[in-house]
């Protein structure tokens, strides 16, 4: 009986856990998409907010920081669109998700996210971004 007990709660804990991080996938494609959206535009806010402190960025340019990819941040040419696909989140627990996905278009990339959530607040806390030869 207490080997039944045990595996039940071992059951629901495990379906918790499952329906809490289907629930972040949609959060989390959601916040991406924002902050994508919000580059496009050059507005800073977004990024200020979803970028972590102490984020490590990694492109064909090198390695950067916040700091750095915040001045970064310029409007992008009239007409450019943040089209993105494919997105697929994996979660290493409950509060660490690695996101990956491409985009379409004049910029056309595949970019790879490490999110981190503390005190209820999703962050990005690790980025990498490589051009799409294709344009996809």
């Amino acid at each position: 009986m207490k080997t039944i007990l045990v595996a039940s709660a071992a059951s629901l804990v495990m379906f918790a856990a499952a329906a809490r991080a289907a629930d972040d996938t949609e959060a989390l494609i959601a916040l991406d998409k924002q902050w994508g959206e919000s580059a496009i535009k050059g507005d800073k806010t977004v990024s200020e907010k979803l970028l972590a402190d102490n984020i490590v960025s990694v492109d064909e340019n090198g390695i950067i920081g916040k700091k750095a990819m915040v001045a970064d941040l310029k409007p992008a040419p009239a007409g450019t669109h943040y089209e993105p696909t494919d997105y697929k989140v994996t979660f290493m627990n409950p509060d660490t998700a690695i996101m990956t996905h491409a985009t379409k278009g004049t910029d056309a990339h595949y970019s790879l996210h490490i999110w981190s959530r503390k005190g209820g607040t999703w962050q990005i806390v690790a980025t990498s971004q490589a051009q799409a030869k294709s344009g996809k």
